[in-house]
């Protein structure tokens, strides 16, 4: 680690003079090992801790690193047993979903099929109840025509003779009928 500029300077000086000045690179070279020598005696120790400490530092640092990449490695693992983890638990969730959808369209289909018996038994039994009063009203039509029919037939062929006969076949049957009631 010689500075370039000193022995430049040296080679220099003495190429000036026209004759080699060993004497003036001997006491420089001197100087210079005298000073070399100075400072590795002064600085040796603090050199060769201050190497030490950054030996240590950088196999510190080195450690750390080991310890950080170790950590990743676990971490992106546990990661990796969540991921899977995260899916069978996603298919799992999707099968669950799909049973309960299953069972529910089971639930809906059966309420209708219940629904659809009480509105078809409903309507059977709203059937049964019209047809009867249809038959009921059309017996009273009948009957109410029938009478019609009669009372003109009555009209027509009942005579004074036969008015009279009819009042005293009623007065007959009243009398009869107070007579009865007197006798009990």
């Amino acid at each position: 680690m010689i500075n370039l500029d000193i022995l430049n300077l040296i080679l220099t000086t003495a190429s000036e003079e026209q004759v080699f000045n060993w004497r003036f690179l001997g006491e420089h070279a001197f100087n210079f090992f005298l000073l070399l020598g100075l400072l590795y005696f002064l600085l040796k120790d603090k050199v060769k801790n201050f190497l030490v400490e950054r030996r240590g530092m950088i196999g510190n640092e080195i450690d750390q690193a080991q310890k950080t990449i170790a950590e990743a490695k676990e971490k992106y693992e546990e990661y990796a047993q969540r991921l899977s983890g995260i899916e069978a638990e996603i298919n799992s969730i999707k099968e669950t979903i799909h049973n309960e959808a299953e069972h529910e369209r089971e639930g809906i289909l059966k309420q209708a099929r219940h629904t659809s018996e009480v509105i078809a038994r409903e309507a059977k039994e709203t059937i049964e109840f019209e047809t009867e009063r249809a038959k009921r009203e059309i017996r009273t039509e009948v009957v109410d025509q029938a009478l019609r029919i009669a009372e003109e037939l009555i009209k027509k062929n009942f005579g004074e003779s036969d008015k009279e006969r009819l009042i005293e076949n009623f007065t007959k049957n009243i009398g009869d009928e107070k007579w009865h009631q007197s006798q009990h």
